[in-house]
């Protein structure tokens, strides 16, 4: 029992650790640079993450932060993910909210719902999918019927709320 038990703890050990070193950082150094315009900024955000396509929404500047989505293609899968734009100095920085979503696919299209976080730690809900009519509603945390944005280039909805704070 004891030799069980030692091999069963060694297991978790071993599996924990790797899992610890597989864990993909969407944020590389190269992220961490501050360039000097919006469009160099996601210009080499798409050379970092060559799936990127296009920006598709943006929000203001909130105490110099401002979140983007952009779509993503991997073959022929399309996807959307969120960054935040950071201003300092006159200077831009690209932050990668997590990773990008696949919402339109082959054996069919799925809508999302998360949590986004920026760097100054404002949270967002952020949801994304395939519009089923042109003037469809959704259901938010704070909402019944919201009226998302609709990108008729890739026919993808999308909506970014800010969580209440309580």
């Amino acid at each position: 029992m004891k030799k069980l038990y030692s091999a069963l703890l060694a297991s978790l050990l071993s599996a924990s650790i790797l899992t610890a070193c597989s864990a993909t950082n969407v944020n590389s150094k190269k992220d961490m640079e501050f360039y000097s315009s919006e469009d160099e900024a996601f210009e080499n955000a798409k050379k970092e993450s060559t799936g990127i396509q296009d920006i598709i929404g943006e929000s203001k500047y909130v105490d110099n932060e401002k979140i983007v989505i952009y779509t993503i293609k991997e073959k022929s899968n399309i996807g959307v993910g969120t960054a935040t734009l950071t201003q300092k100095d006159q200077k831009i920085r690209w932050y990668f909210n997590g990773n990008p979503a696949i919402i339109k696919q082959s054996k069919g299209n799925t809508d999302i719902t998360s949590e986004i976080t920026t760097p100054k730690g404002v949270k967002y809900d952020f949801y994304a999918g395939t519009p089923i009519k042109s003037n469809m509603t959704i259901e938010t945390r704070t909402d019944t019927e919201v009226v998302p944005h609709i990108d008729k280039e890739y026919d993808i909805y999308y909506y970014l709320s800010p969580v209440p704070r309580n």
